[in-house]
């Protein structure tokens, strides 16, 4: 398709990121569920910005609405020292990674709020076993429809975004075979995975009433799709990624999500669009990218045929140029590049491992390239 939008911009959306993060033990390098200070300390520093999850080793950071991808990165790196230096104060190291190598779920305690023990009631080792980390990318899209449409069309390039920030190969002492061990666990839990597109806002929301009603869920926050509209806020929520271990590697995956989704919603609003896949096709390069990373084979639907992921990820980037430039991303997408070229962190882990032999390396790899740049 030949777009060229840059004279015909009518939206750029917002960003806000989440990350969760491991909380580590650096002299038993398992992980560390002893982070009620670290909480304390960062909800007195932002609020809310700092808190707790499910299961008390993991301590999410978000952002504030940003306007650029710029000042949204910047705001995940503020918030990683932050954190790396109330972990430090208690004698404890912060892992950016979507799997621990080692710890196992029965050893990390729960958070004790009504919600957590809730959910636990609702789908017990499901929850309890869902030790894994994610980052969510929010894309703040005011229009309703312009939301569902952002969002059926995404649903096509989730395997580009699961390929580049594949972090999570070592589960339970092991090498699991997976680049992303994280989506295979999480697949676990109910309304996951790839949803199948929507002719409008209302046909979601008649689907969510159902789920209601019939007592599936209380609310819309209890579906855990890869891409949904956030239940309370006006965004577009991207779930699907792991969490990238380096910093450069946060801005490369989410300058792409914003030029992405710059070119979704104002093909929207000219009436416009990509072709929609259903999610039986979508979920074959899921798959290869779960098991791959970036090294998969990538089916492009429209031509049958099968591409590499990383050739696929430069046409895209390529065909995206427009938006990149109107965007200022020209050193996110040189940090894209260098994924595509030197591969993800799972690839790191993995040759550390080779290297060494050694799971306890691995994890004080992870923490050095956490805190890269950020002391």
């Amino acid at each position: 398709m030949t777009f060229n939008p840059v004279s015909k911009i009518t939206e750029i959306p917002t960003l806000g990121v989440e990350v969760e993060y491991q909380i580590v033990d650096p002299e038993t390098r398992e992980l560390s569920s002893n982070t009620e200070v670290i909480l304390q300390e960062g909800a007195e520093i932002y609020g809310s910005n700092i808190r707790p999850e499910f299961h008390a080793a993991m301590v999410e950071c978000l952002t504030t609405p940003c306007a650029t991808t710029r000042e949204v990165v910047e705001q995940v790196a503020e918030l990683r020292r932050t954190l790396i230096g109330l972990a430090r104060k208690r004698g404890l190291r912060v892992v950016a990674a979507s799997t621990h190598p080692t710890t196992h779920w029965r050893e990390v305690k729960l958070t004790t709020s009504e919600r957590y023990l809730q959910i636990q009631r609702d789908l017990g080792d499901v929850a309890r076993s869902n030790l894994i980390y994610g980052m969510h990318c929010h894309v703040g899209i005011e229009d309703k429809e312009a939301r569902i449409a952002v969002m059926n069309s995404v649903r096509y390039f989730l395997p580009h975004l699961l390929a580049m920030t594949c972090s999570s190969p070592f589960w339970q002492g092991r090498d699991t075979g997976l680049a992303s061990t994280r989506t295979g666990i999480f697949r676990r839990f109910p309304r996951t995975g790839i949803p199948d597109y929507f002719g409008s806002w209302v046909e979601f929301e008649a689907y969510v009433e159902a789920l209601v009603e019939t007592g599936c869920i209380d609310n819309a926050k209890k579906i855990y799709w890869d891409i949904r509209p956030h239940p309370f806020f006006p965004t577009v929520e991207f779930r699907n990624c792991d969490v990238p271990t380096r910093m450069r590697e946060v801005g490369a995956v989410v300058g792409f999500i914003h030029a992405l989704s710059t070119r979704l919603v104002n093909l929207w609003h000219r009436n416009m669009g990509y072709r929609l896949h259903r999610r039986a096709f979508i979920n074959e390069n899921i798959y290869r990218a779960v098991r791959h990373g970036i090294d998969a084979e990538f089916i492009d639907l429209h031509t049958k045929k099968v591409v590499p992921m990383r050739d696929a990820m430069r046409v895209l980037m390529d065909e995206l140029k427009d938006e990149i430039a109107l965007l200022g991303l020209d050193d996110e997408m040189e940090a894209l590049e260098e994924i595509l070229a030197n591969g993800t962190s799972a690839d790191r882990q993995r040759a550390v491992f080779k290297a060494t032999g050694d799971l306890n390396a691995l994890v004080d790899h992870l923490i050095e390239e956490t805190e890269e740049g950020m002391t």
